[in-house]
């Protein structure tokens, strides 16, 4: 429901292209139902009576969407009447970037600050450059592209259809991906085909693969479950509140759950929620929440007390039940 996809939630979305209709979700777990209520009051709970449009997460897989980032921004151009305007405004207070392509595909907000040396590739899809992006000189980006409110790209490449949050720091190498908001991957190193959630750190030269040595199907490993993902292409899927230290090599297909801090050289496999540095031991809860706070403090935002109260939920029924 949060997902930044192209600059639109999908609540924001729904809410655009059905002006006036009821949403509802399913779920029966109180401490969900509570951050519902909490965040999206008109969203009602699910009651039998029939629907015109049903939504399950099979519907936004993540190799899935990364198929679609170019439909995901035309959504964003559609719905969002004001891109227009901006289309050819190109009021930045520097001078000197350049567009490869046609400039009509490059919509970049007034408020934007993009330095010389900047280039821009409309050839193969339109670029989106929302509010209080800030981008320094000797960065490359081809689209499709959308860039969130506030965030930050220095000397970075990102090519191949992504998608990148609001309030994130970009740097090094990324393709065909999909960045959440207030996520850092500010230095060298390449994210291919991933999926990366929001609050997650990758530092710098931590590197995912995304292509196995025989070019085989990616299979990914989630809990006791295999998942095919029906592409030879994917990379990594990273939870929110992750971190992955300097030098990391993510093999092909990784998946890190919510929480975890990982430090090893070399990650493969499924990293089960709050793993604290290698398999089997864990991130304390209390230290958790204290570096989560710490972390969103530093972008001005705090961490409301149903959302504590629904991450230590979490970490009581993935950690502490199991132990």
């Amino acid at each position: 429901m949060e997902w930044n996809l192209g600059g639109l939630t999908l609540i924001q979305k729904l809410e655009i292209q059905h002006p006036g209709s009821l949403v509802y979700y399913a779920s029966n777990d109180p401490l969900f139902q509570n951050l519902i209520l909490e965040r999206y009051p008109k969203v009602l709970p699910f009651k039998e009576q029939s629907y015109d449009l049903i939504l399950t997460p099979d519907s936004f897989l993540p190799w899935d969407l990364q198929r679609v980032i170019p439909s995901e921004i035309e959504d964003t151009l559609t719905l969002n009447k004001e891109w227009k305007k901006f289309r050819q405004k190109y009021k930045v207070k520097s001078a000197g970037f350049h567009v490869v392509g046609k400039d009509k595909h490059l919509y970049l907000h007034p408020k934007a600050i993009v330095y010389p040396g900047v280039v821009f590739d409309t050839s193969t899809g339109p670029i989106i450059i929302d509010e209080d992006v800030k981008i320094s000189s000797f960065s490359f980006l081809e689209g499709p592209l959308y860039i969130g409110k506030g965030s930050q790209i220095d000397n970075a490449r990102i090519t191949g259809g992504t998608l990148i949050g609001r309030s994130c720091r970009i740097g090094g190498e990324v393709e065909n991906s999909i960045i959440q908001d207030f996520t850092n991957k500010h230095h060298e190193g390449f994210l291919g085909h991933s999926f990366v959630s929001s609050w997650v750190n990758l530092g710098a030269l931590a590197t995912t693969s995304d292509l196995k040595n025989n070019y085989g199907i990616v299979k990914l490993k989630i809990d006791s479950h295999e998942v095919n993902t029906g592409t030879i292409k994917f990379g990594s899927i990273i939870g929110p509140f992750s971190k992955v230290a300097i030098g990391v090599m993510l093999n092909t297909g990784a998946v890190v759950d919510i929480g975890s801090n990982l430090v090893e050289s070399r990650i493969s496999g499924y990293q089960h929620p709050f793993t604290w540095i290698s398999k089997g031991s864990h991130y304390q809860k209390e230290a958790f929440i204290a570096d989560t706070k710490k972390i969103m403090a530093r972008r001005g935002i705090n961490l409301f007390e149903f959302e504590e109260q629904y991450l230590r939920s979490l970490y009581s029924e993935l950690v502490d039940s199991k132990n």
